[in-house]
């Protein structure tokens, strides 16, 4: 079976590096530093005979959608991630609308089964004492009615992770602490999203949160998902399980980015692969 190449969940490659991988796709191979030990380097093929599949993960697609026929050996899939702006959160996001305008063209090239629209992190914090959220159930309506006029039907949500480096540097932000929310308000909010997302026919996954499945209407998500790659693509890849973290729903991939060498340029606040 050829393989599923992950472009990346350590990185925003179409966003930063997209130069960079067209020249790996040229050479038909890229070195991968493993990330607890980056002196065990592995050489990845990335020649279509090898390869059947590449995911990419992004914020933004602008640079891709000028040179997108760099991959045109590949079958290609895709997770947009379209969040309402937050400057406290995510400071140096593109416009939500200029997302939509890029998120429109991808699937009018790849349509709209091989894209993933991810509303994620939910991340919810005390500024000045007051309860705030990047989640906005107004702009979330929105964005699912312009994410079902392109065809699409799936989104992906989770809540953040508060890592201890992530913790960290909210001791470094003024007036700024991450909160919890009690399990009885939190499953009413995400009800909220679930009967809002079912009117335009749009399902909801959770990612690496499996409490999430509690709502009713929320399943357990798949970032990568070998059998839909099955049943969209002609050439098999493998349907094992290959779990990134607690509660994963992955299938078998190999990632090619690297949190150091290629490290996301992005300055979100409670991002796990910044430094």
């Amino acid at each position: 079976m050829k393989n599923v190449i992950s472009a990346s969940r350590r990185t925003d490659i179409p966003a930063f590096y997209l130069k960079w991988f067209t020249n790996q796709v040229e050479n038909r191979k890229v070195s991968v530093a493993n990330p607890f030990n980056r002196n065990q380097i592995k050489e990845v093929s990335l020649s279509p005979k090898d390869v059947a599949w590449i995911v990419f993960w992004s914020r933004n697609y602008h640079t891709f959608l000028k040179t997108y026929h760099s991959f045109d050996q590949f079958r290609l899939f895709f997770h947009f991630t379209i969040n309402p702006p937050n400057k406290i959160l995510e400071p140096d996001m593109i416009p939500p609308e200029q997302a939509f305008k890029q998120l429109e063209k991808l699937a009018r090239l790849y349509g709209p089964e091989c894209i993933i629209w991810r509303y994620d992190p939910l991340v919810f914090f005390k500024q000045y004492d007051l309860i705030e959220s990047n989640h906005d159930l107004n702009l979330f309506h929105q964005y699912v009615r312009r994410v079902e006029s392109l065809g699409l039907n799936k989104c992906y949500i989770s809540i953040v992770h508060l890592y201890s480096k992530v913790l960290k540097r909210a001791q470094q932000t003024e007036h700024f602490k991450y909160i919890t929310l009690e399990t009885k308000n939190r499953n009413s909010l995400l009800q909220d999203m679930v009967d809002t997302a079912s009117l335009y026919g749009i399902q909801l996954y959770s990612c690496s949160n499996d409490a999430l499945s509690e709502v009713s209407g929320i399943h357990k998500g798949q970032c990568i998902d070998g059998k839909l790659l099955n049943e969209l693509g002609s050439e098999e890849v493998s349907e094992k399980p290959h779990l990134t973290r607690p509660e994963c729903g992955c299938t078998l991939s190999i990632d090619i980015g690297d949190y150091v060498a290629t490290g996301c340029r992005y300055h979100c606040l409670y991002c796990y692969a910044r430094r």
